[in-house]
C-alpha cells in the first residue's frame, strides 16, 4: 500500500484551516499549525512533504515562515495561500521557493489540483536530485561496474502511481543510458545531464534538443574569452541545466503566447525553482549564478532580480544571449524560425538593452567567421 502524503495547514484563522483539513483529510495525512513557530517546531519534529502558508499571520510573517522552512528542509514543498495576496507578494514567496501561490477565497478543485500535482513534483524533484547524485559520486572503473550502478538507479526510481507521466519521463532516461552501455558507450557525467535533459525536452517538441543547442552557441560566444578550463566547464553544465525549473510546466503552457498574469509568472520564475531543484548537489556558485540569471537584462528589466549590466554575472550574460538565438531561429507553434538576416538585426538591435553589447560583438563576428548564421539546427550528439 503507498503511503499517503504528509501536508500541513499553516493559517491563524480557524475557518480557513479547518476547511483545508477537511478538504485534503481523504487524500493526504493533514496536520494543522495556528502559527508559523507551531508549524517550524512541527516540521523539526516530523516529515511533512507540503505544507500550505497563510501570508498575514501574527508573530512570524508568512514569508519568514517560508524563508525557514527552506533552511530545516529544502524538499518539502511550500503552497502559499493568502487573501492579501499581489504580483509582489507572489514573486517574493516564489523567489524563497513558493511552489504556488493562491488567493482566498479559494476553489475546492483548485486546492486539491494543485496540492496533487505539487506532491507529484516533489516526488519527482527528489528523484531526479537522486539520480543525479548517486551518478555524480560514482567512479566507474569498467562497463561492468557502470552496469551494476545504473540497474540501481532503475530500481531506487518508486515513485507513486498518481506521478504516471513523471515517472515514465524519469524512466525514460535511465533507459536510455541502459541503451548507451549495452552499446559500449561509457557514459560519464556530462553525459549523463545531456541525455537527461534531452529526455525531459523531448517531451516538448518545439524545445527539443534547445540545451544541447545552447550550449553550443555559448562557446561559440566563449571563444575569445579565454575562459579557463573550469569556467568553460562551469559554463557547459550550466547551459544544460539552465531551464531545468521547466520541468512540470505543461506544454500548452510553454507554446502559449497570450498567458495570464499566473502563467506569465510560472515562465518567468523558472530559474529560480531550477535552482531549488539542482540545490543539493553542491555546484559551484558561478554554476547556480549563471542559472539564476539568464533571464536578465543588460539595461536591468529582467528577471528574477532586475540586475543591470556587469552586475549579471558573465556566464549568465553569455547563455542570456544564446538562449534568445536559439528561440530565435527555433520553430514555434505560433511562428516559422526567424531568416539569419532578421536574427542578427534583432540581435543587433538590442545590443545595450536586452544583451551585453560585448557579447553581441563577439558572437557576430564567430558567425561571420563560420560563414554566416546556420539555416538548420546542428545534429545533436552525446558521445
Amino acid at each position: 500500500m503507498i503511503p499517503k502524503g504528509s501536508v500541513l495547514v499553516v493559517d491563524d484563522e480557524f475557518g480557513p484551516r479547518e476547511s483545508l483539513r477537511m478538504i485534503l483529510k481523504p487524500i493526504y495525512d493533514v496536520h494543522t499549525a495556528e502559527n508559523g513557530q507551531e508549524a517550524l517546531n512541527f516540521i523539526c519534529r516530523e516529515s511533512v512533504d507540503l505544507v500550505t502558508l497563510d501570508l498575514k499571520m501574527p508573530g512570524l510573517s508568512g514569508i519568514d515562515v517560508l524563508r525557514e522552512i527552506k533552511k530545516i528542509r529544502t524538499d518539502v514543498e511550500v503552497v502559499v495561500i493568502t487573501g492579501y495576496g499581489s504580483l509582489t507578494n507572489a514573486v517574493e514567496a516564489f523567489r524563497y521557493g513558493a511552489v504556488d501561490f493562491i488567493f482566498k477565497p479559494f476553489n475546492v478543485a483548485e486546492i486539491i489540483s494543485i496540492v496533487k500535482k505539487s506532491v507529484e513534483q516533489r516526488n519527482f524533484n527528489l528523484a531526479i536530485k537522486n539520480l543525479l547524485l548517486r551518478f555524480k559520486d560514482r567512479k566507474f572503473s569498467g562497463m561492468e561496474e557502470q552496469g551494476e550502478a545504473l540497474s540501481s538507479l532503475s530500481a531506487s526510481v518508486d515513485l507513486p502511481p498518481a506521478a504516471k507521466e513523471l515517472h515514465r519521463e524519469l524512466q525514460e532516461s535511465l533507459e536510455q543510458l541502459e541503451n548507451f552501455r549495452t552499446q559500449k558507450v561509457s557514459v560519464n557525467y556530462m553525459d549523463f545531464l545531456k541525455v537527461l535533459i534531452y529526455i525531459l525536452e523531448s517531451k516538448e517538441p518545439y524545445t527539443s534538443g534547445h540545451s544541447e543547442r545552447v550550449s553550443m552557441y555559448s562557446d561559440l560566444i566563449a571563444q575569445d574569452l579565454h575562459l579557463s578550463f573550469q569556467e568553460k566547464e562551469d559554463l557547459q553544465i550550466a547551459t544544460l541545466l539552465h531551464d531545468i525549473g521547466k520541468v512540470g510546466l505543461s506544454n500548452r503552457l510553454l507554446e502559449k503566447t497570450n498567458l495570464s498574469e499566473k502563467e506569465n509568472l510560472d515562465i518567468r520564475l523558472h530559474p529560480l525553482k531550477g535552482i531549488h531543484l539542482i540545490e543539493p548537489l553542491d555546484f559551484s556558485h558561478t554554476i547556480i549564478s549563471a542559472i539564476r540569471h539568464h533571464h536578465e537584462r543588460w539595461d536591468g528589466n529582467g528577471y528574477p532580480d532586475g540586475l543591470a549590466g556587469e552586475d549579471i554575472p558573465l556566464l549568465a550574460r553569455i547563455i542570456a544571449l544564446a538562449d534568445s538565438y536559439d528561440a530565435m531561429v527555433s520553430n514555434r507553434p505560433y511562428r516559422q524560425g526567424l531568416s539569419g538576416i532578421k536574427v542578427q538585426e534583432e540581435i543587433e538591435k538590442n545590443a545595450g538593452t536586452q544583451f551585453d553589447p560585448h557579447m553581441v560583438e563577439l558572437f557576430l563576428s564567430q558567425i561571420k567567421k563560420d560563414g554566416g548564421f546556420p539555416s538548420i539546427h546542428p545534429s545533436i550528439s552525446f558521445h
